[in-house]
């Protein structure tokens, strides 16, 4: 037996997994740092070190730590999918030892959906082929299925109440489908759930959570549910979601880098976390009776944006599970799981302000009694997602000033305490140190594609999954400093006293207008100036490894319009570029909501986008 196939109610066998896996981690990660920054020291030193540049070695230290954590962790996921395809998942995570998918699910579920003012007909829909597909399995009697909603909007509630009237007769669910409105909207999405567990969480055993665009096949679910039931200290399991149903250009070619990496980052991430893992807030099964009587959050003291309800209440939840003891797991595995994105840039910000105030709340639990190590990480990489924008800005910064140094010394220059003549014939020179470090960043891409080739007539084809993976590329080069300035604009607001609106997500596809555009980019265009004028003036020559930052700032207002394009993302569809696999080959649980409007490409088979009829 594969010493990593125990059961994990072993404490010992699984802590001794703990250590070994994240040692190695930690190793990895302790050399590759070492280098990088070694190299950087030493080429920084020829001509003395200046304080200046003992700024720039410390934050290059800190950026090295988090590029080197995220392409490692892709790495070892890359290992898992490249040696065992099709089981990874099942082989980086301990809670699906044993699974057997013909067992009959024992706990009794609660499949639940909180929404606010969304579309109804998308949320309806989406929950209808779920049910579908779970009554499909034969054990659609351990499920009951809620629809639990927030929505203020008394025309929109009026429309969810006859979908929901529609439904429960359709199916004949009496008693097992629930459409609940609260009058008051408290506490946000926490409020809403534990509402439900005040309600009815005694009769439950689990609670599946959907969020209102999200989509799980009935056999997704029965293993979830088999998961829970094969170990007892299981508090939650996360499943992989997948992108689905998106037409814009930003949404098709976001959907295709989650459909093409994700998986490979997440497989990485459940071996080191193990049973120290995370929530994302839907796609998600816990247990009730411990999420009830271990999870109710507190209200942050205070006043400003730091304050008040927790907005990203999943992390605090998957840390409160494991400080009383329970297990919190990521299964990598995104069949079966789907959701949709925000389809261009602006909207994707405008979530990412949310996400951003949430996870910075986070720094003020940190110091939480109880909490396990690595919860603590799950906070610190979820502030540090965003913060990372705000280390590129003053690393670019800092480049600028030290290429006007070269002219003007902006500080006392230590020498070099002593000679080190056996490095010097393995120190990087500056530019292999840049392309070893941009290898890093954009290496996980090329593992993903090489996962891709065993599937590739699924993308489109080798050619075109090709061009496909360099188009994604490309744009995400171009876009990267244009999120950058955007998370630099939101951290600077939240420092500044500001807090964000929680209004319902724009799911549907939408034209940014050229003045809206321009409007919100016009600091992107300002810092290219600055920044390409510092690099004219002082160093010309530099200008070509720029190019890129400048080109994506200078470019981003354009490029925001031409994102929420459909008709550019429906043309490269056509093309067969940006395709993925569920949308040559769709599975039976995607409902027809996510591809009426599409103008499927040669490539696809229209007739499977049909749902069956309701047995």
């Amino acid at each position: 037996m594969n010493p990593e196939d125990i059961a994990i109610s072993d404490d010992k066998n699984l802590s001794a997994m703990r250590v070994r896996r994240r040692l190695f981690l930690v190793a990895l990660l302790f050399l590759t740092v070492g280098i990088l920054s070694t190299n950087l020291t030493i080429n920084l030193f020829e001509n003395g070190l200046s304080l200046l540049e003992g700024g720039y070695i410390l934050l290059s230290t800190i950026a090295f730590i988090w590029i080197a954590q995220s392409f490692w962790t892709s790495t070892i996921g890359f290992a898992f999918r490249l040696f065992f395809p099709g089981n990874a998942a099942r082989k980086v995570s301990p809670v699906a030892a044993g699974l057997d998918t013909k067992a009959c699910p024992v706990g009794r579920t609660a499949i639940v959906m909180p929404i606010y003012n969304e579309d109804p007909e998308m949320v309806f829909q989406g929950m209808e082929q779920t049910l579908r597909s779970v009554l499909a399995t034969g054990h659609g009697n351990n499920y009951n299925f809620f629809i639990l909603s927030d929505t203020t909007k008394d025309e929109i509630a009026e429309q969810e109440n006859v979908l929901a009237q529609e439904l429960l007769h359709r199916y004949a669910l009496q008693g097992r489908f629930h459409y609940r409105r609260r009058e008051k909207n408290t506490h946000r999405k926490v409020g809403n759930l534990k509402d439900f567990c005040d309600r009815w969480g005694a009769d439950y055993d689990y609670m599946l959570v959907l969020d209102a665009d999200s989509i799980m096949s009935g056999e997704t679910i029965l293993n979830l549910t088999r998961m829970l039931d094969n170990n007892p200290n299981a508090g939650l399991i996360q499943a992989q979601p997948r992108a689905m149903g998106q037409k814009t250009l930003f949404g098709r070619l976001t959907q295709f880098n989650i459909r093409l990496t994700g998986e490979l980052f997440s497989t990485g991430l459940s071996y080191w976390t193990l049973n120290d893992g995370n929530y994302w807030g839907h796609n998600a099964i816990l247990r009730l009776k411990p999420f009830i009587e271990h999870c109710d959050l507190p209200t942050l003291s205070g006043k400003g944006p730091l304050s008040g309800d927790i907005l990203s209440h999943d992390f605090v939840e998957a840390a409160w599970l494991r400080r009383a003891g329970y297990d919190v797991w990521i299964f990598p595995e995104g069949k079966g799981s789907y959701e949709q994105i925000p389809t261009n840039i602006l909207d994707h910000i405008i979530r990412d302000q949310r996400w951003c105030q949430g996870n910075f709340q986070h720094t003020r639990l940190l110091g939480t009694k109880g909490l396990k190590p690595i919860s603590r990480l799950h906070m610190l990489m979820g502030v540090m997602s965003y913060a990372s924008s705000y280390l590129w800005m003053l690393l670019l910064v800092l480049s600028a000033l030290l290429v006007a140094e070269r002219t003007m010394p902006l500080g006392p220059v230590i020498e070099l305490p002593f000679e080190w003549p056996v490095l010097q014939n393995y120190i990087m020179t500056p530019l292999s140190l840049f392309a070893v470090v941009m290898g890093m960043l954009f290496m996980p891409k090329i593992f993903a594609l090489i996962i891709g080739y065993r599937d590739a007539k699924a993308y489109g084809g080798v050619i075109r999954l090709t061009l496909s993976c360099l188009l994604e590329m490309t744009f995400s080069a171009i876009t990267a400093p244009v999120v950058m300035i955007f998370h630099v604009r939101i951290i600077t607001a939240l420092l500044l006293g500001k807090t964000v609106q929680w209004n319902a997500q724009s799911r549907s596809g939408r034209n940014i207008p050229w003045s809206e555009a321009f409007k919100q980019h016009s600091a992107h265009l300002l810092a290219a100036l600055g920044l390409g004028a510092v690099y004219y003036l002082q160093a010309p020559e530099l200008l070509p490894w720029l190019a890129p930052i400048l080109t994506g700032l200078i470019i981003s207002a354009p490029l925001a319009v031409a994102f929420g394009q459909e008709k550019i993302g429906l043309f490269l569809l056509n093309q067969g570029l940006l395709l993925i696999p569920e949308e040559t080959r769709p599975p039976e649980e995607l409902p027809i909501l996510f591809s009426r409007f599409i103008q499927p490409s040669p490539l696809v088979d229209e007739t499977r986008y049909l749902p069956k009829a309701a047995e």
